[in-house]
């Protein structure tokens, strides 16, 4: 694979690759970074100078880092076959890409709604349908970066909540299914988080964020990192992330 996006199977020095996916900001960004060092980085995202800047970001902060680009819209899923039939296996799958998004519920479009379930469900639901015979392959691990919203409700936030929720049961089944093969799944859980998105969400309300009352994406990170690298007779199933105290 190279910057523009088209794969190839080469191997890498590390061994290991992991692809992510939203990776081109927030969490995704910063999951790329924090497994460069023990992975060969498959960086994912829909526009092509953005997965170049983060694949470039990537060997910068870590010399010697083995970044690759893929140009993949998980919300046109019948793209994503063809984009998988060109990977490596894989030893990792980090889902990072969500789309946010507020209704109350007497004002939820069915339009609305599927453009939401499009890229926070039926998009990691499809890629890891299709990447799922090298992950078996490889005895690989699938990371749901989910949301305190699959646990919580909030008003207004029907469709995002839902989305996440369904996430939190399909990667719940896929635990019990694949462990005979061998492939260990984790969800995790971020509570606040300083990312763009937090961000936006604050300045649709007419509110300042507060990047005092959040946590950082890298902090996401290194708990995404832990799910990656835990030994092999271990499985992280759930991981809850909360901002943590102040000194």
């Amino acid at each position: 694979m190279d910057d523009a996006g088209t794969c190839g199977s080469e191997s890498t020095s590390r061994g290991r690759r992991v692809l992510v996916t939203g990776a081109t900001r927030g969490i995704g960004r910063a999951v790329a970074v924090a497994l460069a060092p023990d992975f060969e980085v498959v960086v994912v995202g829909r526009r092509a100078e953005d997965v170049a800047a983060v694949v470039e970001s990537v060997r910068t902060e870590t010399p010697g880092a083995a970044a690759t680009g893929l140009l993949l819209d998980l919300a046109d899923i019948t793209s994503l076959a063809g984009a998988c039939s060109e990977l490596p296996d894989l030893d990792g799958v980090v889902h990072c890409a969500g789309v946010e998004g507020t209704a109350s519920a007497a004002d939820l479009e069915p339009e609305f709604l599927a453009s939401v379930l499009a890229v926070n469900l039926n998009g990691p639901v499809e890629l890891t349908r299709q990447l799922l015979p090298g992950l078996r392959r490889r005895r690989g691990r699938v990371v749901f970066v989910n949301s305190t919203a699959a646990l919580q409700t909030f008003a207004g936030w029907g469709a995002y909540s839902a989305s996440k929720a369904a996430l939190r049961a399909y990667a719940d089944t896929l635990r019990v299914e694949e462990r005979p093969h061998g492939v260990g799944v984790t969800s995790v859980f971020p509570g606040r988080t300083d990312t763009g998105m937090q961000r936006d969400i604050a300045a649709k309300r007419g509110a300042e964020f507060d990047p005092t009352t959040a946590m950082s994406a890298a902090s996401v990170a290194a708990a995404v990192r832990h799910a990656l690298t835990a030994p092999a007779d271990a499985e992280v199933t759930d991981l809850t992330i909360t901002p943590g105290p102040r000194g």
